[in-house]
Order: structure tokens, then C-alpha cells, then sequence
């Protein structure tokens, strides 16, 4: 199941499981020694529900991620 930005605009982290792996074989010769990040959280919908959400994420995309993050994170600092 993959996840999309409604699902977690307005909903709040509970909790976070990541992994990183390479791909070791495939039919693909090019994809071989790829890296990638699994992604698990756990986000709590307005009314209560505990959805698990899970991503899979190439090593740039999660890059990115993590700087989007980090920018999300200093504007709150500078909020409060």
C-alpha cells in the first residue's frame, strides 16, 4: 500500500520504522546495486484511527525528504 499526501496532511506521527537496502539481483541488469529506504509510520487520523502507512524511496528521494523535514522542523522552532 503506498500513501498519499491526504492521508497524512492532516493526520500526526505516532511512530516511524525505516530500513535501507540494496538491490542484490533482479531481471534488470541496471537496478542491481541500487540503494533504497522502506519507510513505516504510524499516523493518527483527526478522529483517532491509527493508520499504518508505508513508502519506498530511492536514496535521492529520501534525501530530499529528509531536508523537507528539517525545514519543517527549523520553521517551528522559529514559531515557538
Amino acid at each position: 500500500m503506498s500513501a498519499t499526501l491526504d492521508e497524512i496532511s492532516n493526520s500526526k506521527i505516532v511512530d516511524a520504522e525505516w530500513n535501507f537496502g540494496v538491490t542484490a539481483s533482479s531481471s534488470e541488469m541496471k537496478v542491481v546495486g541500487t540503494t533504497y529506504l522502506h519507510l513505516k509510520l504510524l499516523v493518527e487520523s483527526g478522529n483517532g484511527t491509527i493508520k499504518t502507512l508505508h513508502f519506498e524511496m530511492t536514496l535521492p528521494q529520501f534525501y530530499s525528504f529528509l531536508h523537507e523535514l528539517e525545514r519543517a522542523k527549523s520553521s517551528l522552532e522559529y514559531l515557538t
